[in-house]
């Protein structure tokens, strides 16, 4: 069990960020709640997957939307009211059962998503377990989770905007994360592109057994790293990639963006022209919100999911692909995928229709460091 301190979560949204791989929320609305979160609360409990009997459940709270809607929002006085109506539909949802929710975890690690559920255990007086249900990393689909890969069932799936409209839906079959995001999406569009999101009640041996351990604390580490580099003086690239585990990809200066917004994605393609050691290279990154496949000018993927692309620029504030822009000099860097992804046979198979779509047919290529 550990206390984590207002500076902890700016920490954690900055290493999140890094860890969100493009998406995941904006680092200015991470922020935002982390502020909120202080005006609830001086601190907030985190525990290890251990400390989580196995018969207690432990409730799944994010936003659900594209990153550059993340990007745009503002919170009011009344605050992040979109996940907490959908966190207290879900708890009443429950209620019929006569469970009560402890414990609260993130469905993903980025910018926004990584402390929304902190907020909501803040407000609601709950502790947050340090796990995640994507490997520490964000992802575009419901259906590209460690939670649907492992059988956490999806349903119900509760939706939330800020004025308290709420949708509940429940998929025939419990398990079918690809129907409860074709209802997510449809529900997030008619929301104005973003929505609080409530789903995936596991057990504390499910947390255990099928998702990410310690993903919010190294966010953290990853973020005062970078924070400490800023004040050193150091290279915060190099200071990433040590904690990071991670394998500088490029630096250079991006050249080219390609984006467009659809049912609910964002769409798009960097290009990145190297500098210094990496002058005459190129890298071309293709993202359904966030970064899905680098390609060498010579058209060879070099990095693919389930590992991680992360874009941080040169002065060491990680990126998402709502903040990028031409000009900007960045390096990308990419991250292992966690062994729950690569050791499960089916880990590659949940992204392989996405890939496809972009142009790639082949097998999981690991990242080579």
């Amino acid at each position: 069990m550990k206390k984590l301190s207002i500076q902890d979560l700016r920490d954690i949204v900055v290493g999140s960020t890094f860890l969100g791989s493009g998406g995941g929320g904006s680092p200015e609305s991470g922020m935002m709640i982390v502020n909120l979160i202080a005006k609830a609360a001086k601190e907030v409990t985190l525990v290890e997957p251990i400390e989580v009997a196995d018969n207690q459940f432990v409730a799944m709270i994010a936003g659900m939307g594209s990153p550059a809607a993340f990007k745009e929002r503002k919170f009011g006085p009344e605050g992040y009211t979109d996940v907490l109506y959908a966190f207290d539909k879900l708890q009443r949802l429950y209620d019929w059962a006569g469970t009560r929710f402890e414990h609260i975890m993130p469905c993903e690690t980025g910018g926004g998503n990584t402390v929304t559920p902190i907020y909501v255990a803040a407000v609601r007086s709950l502790d947050v377990v340090d796990a995640d249900g994507t490997g520490g990393r964000s992802v575009p689909e419901l259906g590209t989770t460690l939670y649907y890969l492992y059988g956490v069932p999806t349903s119900p799936i509760v939706l939330a905007d800020k004025n308290g409209n709420i949708v509940v839906g429940w998929t025939k079959n419990p398990f079918d994360a690809r129907m409860a995001e074709e209802i997510g999406r449809h529900v997030t569009v008619a929301f104005g592109m973003s929505a609080g999101l409530g789903t995936w009640v596991a057990t504390g041996h499910q947390v255990k057994t099928c998702l990410e351990p310690g993903v919010i604390w190294k966010s953290r580490e990853i973020g005062r790293a970078l924070r400490e580099a800023k004040e050193q003086a150091k290279d915060p690239v190099a200071e990433t990639l040590n904690i990071a585990n991670g394998h500088e990809l490029i630096r250079g200066e991006i050249t080219d963006i390609e984006t467009k917004t659809v049912a609910g994605f964002d769409f798009g393609k960097t290009t990145i022209e190297g500098i210094g050691a990496y002058q005459g290279k190129k890298l071309i990154v293709d993202f359904k919100n966030e970064n899905m496949i680098a390609w060498t000018a010579q058209n060879e993927p070099i990095c693919m999911v389930p590992d991680s692309i992360c874009l941080i620029s040169l002065e060491g504030s990680p990126l998402t692909n709502a903040d990028i822009n031409k000009g900007m000099r960045i390096a990308a860097i990419g991250v292992p995928a966690s062994e729950k992804w690569t050791k499960h046979p089916n880990g590659f198979g949940v992204w392989r229709h996405i890939l496809e779509k972009l142009g790639y047919k082949g097998d999981f290529i690991p990242l080579k460091k």
